[in-house]
């Protein structure tokens, strides 16, 4: 591992006094040098502190083993044996020659094996009287002793540790700290007690945790459930049974909401419309954009469908418009809502001035529906419009207003939803009369006058008559063009 790495680089560094990294090239002349002018000092640390950085920058270096390993032995001598006078070796002139070396190496090798036979006596006394002193403890039961004041201490530590830690509410380090005590101490009831409160701490902060996910989430049941497991457990648990009266009131909400989706599904606005005045009512604030946009479209495709239905009852058509009124209350610029309360309230104004034969009204009414939607009613509009204008015709025929009528006549023609043939019939009778066909005269030849005999005389004979042209025949006057329709 890198953190490995590092750390061992770093504590080296700090056993050689030096803050340099090990990877750093030095002179391992010097270092040898510095090295061995401890040695003869019997700085017996600092010389292995040389050593070793040596070693590490000249692996291949001869030597350096052999005076590790003696500087590591003359340190343990020193510590076992501080007094010990300490073997010397003249290493004055063992720098610069190759021989030199040589000879410094199998001299320090040579001595090493003499200290280790030396140092290996006391080596084995000292653990020949570890020995004694265990199988001593150990016989008089001193030793049992010794442990088990050990282990009770780490016990009551362990304890006060996982108590702390359920004071501050951390149940997983109390549950790590009661584990280990019970490990210790498997048979102390009071131990199994407390291990078994964090658990149940630990049981009770994991449900808490998901119930209130499940809040954020809007998943009611399933914060139900959660709050359920930890009031079973414990009723006192933190907000446990006050969030659970909360979500509960939620959940009543959401399945209201959840039938009134059904009900819409279904297109029964009214029971739709119910159920959601009802949410609205008990829970203004519950899902309100949801709740306004499904309630604002069960009020219009209500009116829509009351349109549908309503044919010639005015209350039908009331009841649509009052249905529009109700959308675009929660939504009043919504386009599509307010063209269709308009269309519907021009059809009832139409529909009246119909029924009382106020022909005019019903024509200029019914003539702004058909120019926004011709298909309105399913052409119900469309088929009244005909209808009013060969109405007002005939008034105006009455009237002796022969020009109107033939206007209206003519508006029923360019409507191609009408019926064209009683208003066909109608136009051409009122234009024959405006219009009467004049007779093309016949010319009728005169007779030629037979002359009277005369005496015969010598005279200059007339020329002879030329019979009379016929007079222009007179054209019927030009049929007017229609009015263009209003």
């Amino acid at each position: 591992m890198a953190y490995d790495s590092d750390l061992l680089k770093s504590n080296s560094a700090e056993a050689l006094g030096t803050d340099q990294p090990l990877d750093t090239a030095e002179d391992a002349d010097a270092l040898y040098a510095e090295g061995m002018a401890h040695y003869r000092r019997r700085e017996w640390e600092d010389a292995r502190k040389c050593f070793t950085r040596l070693k590490s920058i000249a692996p291949g270096r001869r030597g350096v083993d052999a005076l590790l390993n003696e500087v590591d032995i003359f340190i343990q001598l020193q510590d076992m044996q501080p007094e010990r006078e300490a073997v010397s070796v003249d290493l004055d002139t063992a720098q610069g020659s190759p021989r030199a070396e040589a000879a410094v190496e199998q001299a320090v090798e040579a001595k090493a094996v003499s200290l280790r036979r030396s140092a290996l006596p006391v080596m084995l006394v000292g653990v020949v009287a570890v020995i004694i002193i265990f199988l001593t403890l150990y016989g008089t039961g001193m030793l049992d002793s010794i442990i088990g004041n050990q282990r009770q201490t780490r016990v009551r530590a362990l304890l006060n540790h996982g108590r702390a830690a359920l004071t501050v509410g951390d149940c997983n380090r109390a549950v790590e700290a009661f584990g280990e005590a019970l490990a210790l101490a498997p048979t102390n009831e009071d131990v199994r007690i407390w291990y078994l409160k964090a658990q149940t701490c630990q049981q009770l902060a994991s449900l808490y945790t998901q119930a209130e996910e499940a809040i954020a989430a809007e998943q009611w049941a399933t914060a139900m459930e959660k709050l359920g497991e930890i009031v079973a457990i414990d009723l006192t648990y933190k907000d446990a049974s006050e969030k659970m009266e909360v979500v509960q009131g939620l959940l009543t909400l959401d399945d209201l909401l959840t039938q009134a989706n059904s009900y819409f599904e279904q297109g029964a606005w009214n029971q739709a419309i119910q159920a959601l005045e009802q949410l609205q009512e008990q829970a203004p604030a519950f899902n309100p954009e949801e709740v306004q946009q499904l309630l604002f479209l069960a009020h219009f495709r209500s009116g829509i469908d009351l349109l549908a239905e309503a044919h010639d009852s005015p209350e039908l058509i009331m009841q649509a418009i009052q249905n529009f009124d109700l959308a675009l209350a929660i939504f009043p610029d919504d386009q599509t809502a307010l063209a269709e309360k308009r269309l519907a309230d021009l059809y009832r104004q139409a529909y009246l001035a119909f029924n009382q034969e106020n022909w005019p009204q019903a024509v200029l009414v019914l003539r702004q529906i058909y120019d926004s939607r011709p298909d309105y009613m399913g052409g119900r509009a469309a088929a009244l419009l005909c209808t009013s204008y060969v109405q007002l015709g005939d008034a105006y025929r009455a009237a002796g207003d022969l020009e109107q009528a033939l206007e209206q006549y003519t508006n029923v023609l360019a409507i191609e939803r009408c019926d064209h043939v009683e208003a066909a019939v109608r136009e051409r009778e009122v234009r024959d009369i405006l219009y009467p066909p004049t007779p093309t005269p016949t010319n009728t030849p005169r007779a030629t006058p037979t002359p009277l005999p005369t005496a015969t005389r010598t005279s200059t004979p007339s020329p002879p008559p030329v019979p009379p042209t016929s007079p222009p025949q007179p054209t019927s006057p030009p049929k007017p063009t229609p009015r263009p329709t209003r």
